[in-house]
């Protein structure tokens, strides 16, 4: 990441806006995972209005353990790389966009990345730094912003 660049630092009033739909909550505070974990976290900022959701039933906890626990992590999300091609050469510039454009799941996506209308996730960011790594360039990918976010849905661990 750019050291120059300014991080907006995570609200500490928790946004429930950007509690992703598809989400799972949990509600049981006997849990002793409960204060570490992103689903009760979420689940204690449900709005009244909302009055079903998707949730982590209490048995799911067995032996102290629980495969849904998605324990809170604070990530740096970026915002848009309006001037990544600044920088790179003529004979380069349509095979990196090309190869981006795949690699961000297609042309839709790829221009709402670029314009900042989706954030970047730090692996995504790391992506698009490999991508022009690839290529030859050694400067730092200028990811137009910088914020700070929950993680949400770490993966369920089998056992």
């Amino acid at each position: 990441m750019n050291e120059n660049y300014e991080i907006t630092p995570l609200s500490s009033d928790f946004d429930f806006s950007k509690v992703p739909g598809w989400y799972t909550f949990c509600f049981n505070s006997a849990c002793p995972l409960h204060e570490q974990c992103m689903r009760f976290l979420a689940g204690t900022y449900v709005p009244k209005k909302v009055l079903t959701v998707r949730c982590v039933l209490p048995h799911a906890l067995q032996d102290g353990k629980c495969r849904w626990f998605d324990k809170i992590q604070v990530v740096t999300m970026a915002l848009g790389f309006s001037h990544l091609f600044d920088q790179v050469l003529k004979r380069d510039y349509t095979m990196m966009r090309k190869r981006l454009t795949a690699k961000l799941i297609g042309p839709r996506q790829y221009y709402e990345f670029k314009r900042g209308d989706r954030p970047l996730s730090p692996e995504q960011q790391e992506m698009i730094r490999r991508v022009v790594r690839s290529f030859g360039y050694e400067w730092e990918v200028p990811f137009d912003r910088y914020f700070q976010a929950y993680r949400f849905g770490n993966p369920v661990v089998d056992e």
